[in-house]
């Protein structure tokens, strides 16, 4: 951050989300425009960025279009194959439907590239199992299991993926090829369990708000019920959805995280909006129900007056060792939290410094060193260490 702006990082992060939002609404309401937004041109990342008046904010988003999301969009694999890194050095030569493909996906819708998401999506849904549930990651077909893929049921979720004829796209990505899905972890308490189902849910519903095509909904809603049905197969007797963790495998949240949470009851409501837009009253309702059982169970199994807890132990309860977690922030941002109980909870937020690791909105937890050893004393099969993913609330957030 160049010293002579006068921006703290803190105020950039302040500016940065103002100027985002407006570079949202801007490209939503001109990039796209209904059924037809498929057929339309990427749009002029140059047209993007001249409306970012702040010269460091235009800089950052400059370096993410061109340096990083223009040169991922390879698309040699399959149409709508693109890296989640620039280079495919870091986590190359496979598809990530837990999170990470999703964001991109998002970004890449504002950036006009429809058809390549689209395509995206197609590849993803071809992975789902009978029983609804989505692979947080998808290799290709004679890759071995062990060390992070042990996971990797062969040949149980192989598949066979016939891709669409696309102009103008590599040879490699006509072809048919068999893929391997990845749905447990390779952390003995299998973290990320209902990350890509969830994921896969939000990203229909940004595709669906993008192009606004009904026929294109209509025809995947039965894939979206059965993953929502998944996540909903994951609800304990306690009523909480178990995963040990929304995109955190160390230390893993045994055995109810409260991010999680929170990302079910936001996934519930957007599937029951989309049923709606496609008519249906009575999914709608469904839905609508789950989501606020839900968020009935969450606020009493995770508030604690003035903030949420952390996590559920099975066998000690209410994990809330930490500090502030993310999960307040979740709460806050997808609705989940108002009322008194927001008027209370939003000033301890903004006054927790311990979430700002080097003047940066970093850390999961304010105090992140303050794990006990039964959080994290079983034996890994791979080498890391146990507080691996501790700052990793940027790259969620």
């Amino acid at each position: 951050m160049p010293h002579d702006l006068g921006l703290s990082r803190r105020s950039f992060l302040v500016r940065a989300g103002a100027t985002g939002v407006g570079l949202v609404m801007a490209g939503r309401g001109n990039v796209f425009a209904g059924e037809a937004a498929a057929n339309q041109p990427p749009a002029d990342p140059s047209r993007m960025l001249a409306g970012i008046a702040d010269p460091a904010i235009r800089a950052g988003m400059e370096a993410a279009i061109l340096k990083n999301m223009v040169p991922a969009a390879v698309e040699t694999d399959y149409p709508g194959y693109f890296w989640i890194s620039a280079d495919e050095r870091a986590y190359g030569n496979a598809t990530w439907p837990g999170l990470d493909s999703w964001q991109m996906a998002g970004a890449y819708l504002l950036m006009g590239r429809t058809r390549m998401v689209l395509d995206y999506f197609d590849f993803v849904r071809a992975s789902q199992r009978k029983d609804g549930h989505i692979p947080f990651a998808i290799f290709p077909g004679n890759t071995p299991a062990g060390g992070c893929l042990s996971g990797l049921n062969t040949p149980h979720d192989i598949y066979t993926y016939k891709p669409p004829k696309r102009e103008g796209l590599p040879t490699s990505s006509q072809q048919p090829r068999s893929w391997i899905g990845l749905f447990k972890h390779w952390h003995p308490k299998d973290p990320l369990g209902v990350l890509a189902p969830v994921c896969f849910v939000l990203t229909a519903a940004e595709i669906f708000d993008a192009t606004g095509s009904a026929a294109w909904l209509r025809e995947r809603l039965p894939s979206l019920e059965a993953a929502a049905k998944h996540v909903l197969s994951r609800k304990d007797k306690n009523g909480l959805i178990g995963g040990a963790g929304f995109y955190l495998e160390l230390p893993a949240r045994y055995n109810w995280d409260g991010v999680t949470q929170c990302y079910a009851i936001h996934a519930f409501r957007e599937l029951a909006r989309l049923f709606r837009a496609a008519g249906d009253a009575t999914s709608h309702a469904t839905w609508s129900a789950h989501a606020d059982k839900l968020t009935e169970v969450f606020h009493a199994a995770f508030w604690r007056g003035d903030h949420f807890g952390e996590y559920v132990h099975p066998e000690r309860g209410l994990v809330d060792l930490h500090g502030l977690s993310d999960a307040n922030w979740a709460a806050v941002a997808f609705d989940i939290v108002g009322g008194r109980k927001l008027e209370v909870l939003w000033p301890r937020l903004m006054k927790e410094k311990g979430f700002w690791w080097g003047d940066m909105p970093t850390q999961t937890v304010s105090k992140p060193l303050s794990y006990e050893k039964w959080e994290y004393d079983e034996p890994l099969p791979v080498a890391a260490t146990p507080l691996n993913d501790v700052a990793a609330m940027g790259r969620v957030w």
